[in-house]
């Protein structure tokens, strides 16, 4: 019996009103707040009992099993893990500090994203950065003016801040200036549409990392940032492990000891179970035998928000349907794509991009792109 059916059974001999105060306390998102309140009124005048009223039961109570807003882990912080990988990961010398080294290098960079700062007093420019960096997997600020760019450096640190020059009363030298006096490892990157020597000069003297002229070309920005981030790049494309290789002992180990240094619930998922695309993604509530995919499903049974999920056998996947489950995965690893996942059965989006995912596989010969790009491979 799942998790979701155990809750099914409690609700059945709840009332009406007991479920709806569970709902109204469950901190859901307005859309699946109004999809099982929705629900909860169809039940009031259903036949208590009736196939109808389950079906509907079931959904109302996959809802609330989500943890919205529920977490167990931690902000790992490299001394912190470096210290426990050491106490825990007991490996063959050699191999073990380089797995050591590997794991904690890959969970900085997926807990701790570069922080891009971008200011313009253009929207469309604006807009355009912002969106380009964030499909790059940065975590990135916008504000529209100089003011307001200087309001968000006292809030909090950025490891990059790009700049409009001229932007009114605050233009981006005094951007500049804020940004060096409060973050002196930052680099700030100016760009302008009235671009001349003695600017260029002027912002470079003051601190500035690089100079770029409107109208921008947007890879040129994208690799101007990763010059300025230099080795400590941290995009989070590559946002979850891959166990590969046969020591079958080492590969099933390693997870348990993460999570636990992660503070984290351990999800275990079998891909020599999936069939199709909705083991993953769920079926439809409409179809007859509709329930959420094994991501959901997991995601209930944690009642975390951020859980490690263990996907085991990705290379015993059948040939005939690889390429949709490889297709979801794909979607439920992407950092940015993650982040507002919807599964079939559920129907609103929910948001997966603070789990952590480990792929175990005995090869790694069958994992094309997009999905390979996502992977830190780890091989035994």
């Amino acid at each position: 019996m799942t998790f979701i059916d155990e809750l099914v059974r409690k609700y059945q001999s709840a009332s009406i009103d007991d479920i709806r105060r569970v709902i109204q306390s469950a901190c859901m998102p307005s859309l699946a707040e109004q999809r099982a309140l929705d629900g909860l009124d169809t039940l009031a005048v259903l036949e208590h009992g009736s196939s109808e009223y389950a079906d509907i039961l079931k959904y109302v109570a996959s809802l609330t099993a989500l943890p919205w807003n529920r977490k167990t882990g931690i902000q790992p912080e490299r001394e912190r893990l470096e210290e426990f990988f050491l106490q825990h990961i007991s490996f063959e010398p050699s191999k073990a500090v380089k797995i050591r080294n590997g794991l904690t290098s890959l969970l900085i960079k997926k807990f701790h994203k570069s922080r891009i700062l971008v200011v313009d007093d253009e929207k469309i420019a604006l807009t355009s950065l912002g969106r380009a960096l964030t499909k790059e997997g940065y975590s990135v600020v916008t504000a529209c003016n100089g003011a307001e760019a200087i309001d968000e450096l006292k809030k909090s640190g950025f490891d990059v801040v790009i700049t409009d020059l001229i932007m009114g009363d605050v233009d981006g030298y005094a951007v500049l200036e804020e940004t060096k006096r409060r973050y002196p490892e930052a680099k700030l990157i100016m760009i302008t549409g009235y671009a001349t020597v003695d600017t260029a000069v002027q912002a470079i003297r003051m601190g500035a990392f690089h100079y770029i002229e409107k109208p921008l070309k947007l890879d040129e920005v994208r690799s101007t940032v990763r010059e300025a981030l230099g080795s400590n790049v941290s995009t989070g494309r590559e946002t979850a492990l891959c166990f590969a290789g046969s020591s079958e002992p080492e590969k099933t180990e390693l997870p348990h000891v993460i999570a636990e240094g992660l503070g984290r619930k351990v999800v275990n998922v079998s891909l020599t179970d999936i069939k199709n695309s909705f083991d993953v993604r769920g079926r439809d509530k409409s179809n007859e035998g509709g329930t959420p995919g094994c991501i959901i499903e997991g995601i209930c049974c944690a009642d975390a928000a951020d859980p490690v999920f263990v996907l085991d056998g990705l290379d015993q996947v059948s040939p005939d349907f690889e390429a949709e489950v490889f297709s979801v995965l794909t979607e439920i690893i992407d950092p940015v794509k993650s982040k507002s996942y919807i599964d079939r059965y559920i129907n609103v989006p929910f948001d997966l991009s603070d789990v952590m995912y480990i792929i175990i596989t005995d090869s790694v010969d069958r994992i094309k792109s997009p999905l390979r790009e996502l992977l830190e491979i780890v091989e035994f």
